[in-house]
């Protein structure tokens, strides 16, 4: 007699590793979205800060590259604050505006006396730019981020007497 063992099968068992692959796979897609929403959180964060720090880098260059006796000072330009930086090419004075226009960090070089602030070149997205003129060679610029925290740089100006407010 030649009997074989044959297990029973129950269906305990199937339902019990089909339930135990369900969670597996709800624990897995769990982790991919956790996944996906901090990714995009920080992505998005990420944007945010560059747009911010490039401006303020951008400026704090400016006024490093133009920085002489006069030719840097707080003012505006159609109503927005603006740094002007003045230089002097072939016995004309040319300035450098920038300031914030519709969103956007904007550059305007003219030689005109009364420019318009639409004529500028957008550089960066900043919700708002601001200059202030703090001491005889020192300058706060001031830029907000999308979330309202404000970002500061203060620049020194370091050749000599700088231009009046």
């Amino acid at each position: 007699m030649n009997i074989r063992f044959q297990p029973r099968r129950h269906v305990i068992d199937l339902l019990f590793t089909l339930a135990l692959f369900c969670v597996f796979a709800a624990s897995a897609l769990l982790v991919v979205l956790i996944g996906a929403d901090v990714y995009e959180s920080s992505a998005r964060g990420m944007d945010r800060n560059f747009d911010l720090q490039t401006s303020l880098h951008y400026v704090a260059a400016k006024v490093r590259q133009c920085d002489a006796a006069g030719a840097v000072r707080a003012g505006e330009l159609g109503g927005a604050p603006a740094l002007i930086i003045e230089q002097e090419f072939g016995g004309e004075v040319y300035r450098t505006y920038l300031y914030a226009w519709e969103g956007s960090l904007c550059e305007l070089f003219t030689g005109m006396d009364d420019p318009s602030p639409v004529d500028g070149t957008p550089i960066t997205k900043v919700p708002a730019f601001e200059v202030e003129q703090v001491n005889p060679r020192l300058l706060r610029v001031s830029c907000p981020d999308a979330d309202g925290r404000d970002a500061q740089l203060y620049l020194s100006l370091r050749s000599g007497k700088e231009g009046s407010a």
